[in-house]
């Protein structure tokens, strides 16, 4: 919920003067008319999206009707919930250079998904994904989320979500799948875990995330 003095983009937290009602950004991107009016509650949305997110995951009974693919889903993540211990972030990029940025409980299912084009935003936009980290809970989930959908939405921002792009796929070249040689000497240890390079690496990744 915005107040008055603050930018009425949906997840936007800018101070603005009075007499105004969307900060310098925002409102040249509804100029350009990339920016409307969330139908339901009132607030700032990127035209692409039929509603807000804050409408998306909360659905009213009028909204569950008018958009019951939107409902379905946020029952499913509430199921979900109860049974994840880890929650993903991502990104991806889409066809024209333009970012897309999500968080799901399962991100295979969800990257399925967006490639057989049951995602509206990325439909017939050939997703890729670029970037992905995990948070502990489904609110740290959002609230990354938030801030790099924030980031997205200008081009200073999206400079610094190229850098996060770019230092993530330093960290996969690094990779090495290669098989691990057996301890000759000591059979009774175990061999090191395939998978464990990558947890490194990805935990090393999420330490550069903002507070």
């Amino acid at each position: 919920m915005t107040t008055p003095n603050q930018c009425q983009f949906w997840s936007c937290d800018q101070t603005i003067r009075n007499g105004h009602f969307l900060c310098g950004e925002h409102y040249r991107q509804f100029t350009d008319g990339s920016i409307n009016k969330c139908p339901s509650c009132g607030i700032y949305k990127f035209v692409r999206f039929d509603l807000c997110y804050n409408c998306y995951r909360q659905p009213t009974a009028a909204q569950a009707s008018a958009h019951p693919n939107a409902a379905r889903r946020g029952d499913r993540e509430l199921t979900a919930d109860q049974k994840a211990n880890e929650f993903f972030v991502y990104i991806l990029n889409l066809d024209g250079g333009e970012y897309y940025v999500g968080q799901t409980h399962e991100l295979h299912e969800r990257m399925l998904e967006h490639r057989n084009n049951m995602t509206p935003s990325t439909k017939g936009r050939n997703p890729k994904l670029v970037w992905f980290t995990t948070a502990p809970t489904r609110d740290e989930a959002i609230g990354l989320e938030k801030y790099l959908q924030r980031l997205n939405s200008g081009p200073t921002g999206r400079r610094e979500i190229n850098r996060w792009v770019v230092q993530f796929k330093q960290l996969v070249d690094e990779l090495d799948f290669s098989p691990s040689q057996p301890a000759a000497e000591n059979p009774s240890e175990q061999a090191p875990r395939p998978f464990g390079g990558i947890r490194r690496l990805l935990s090393r990744n999420r330490q550069r995330l903002p507070p």
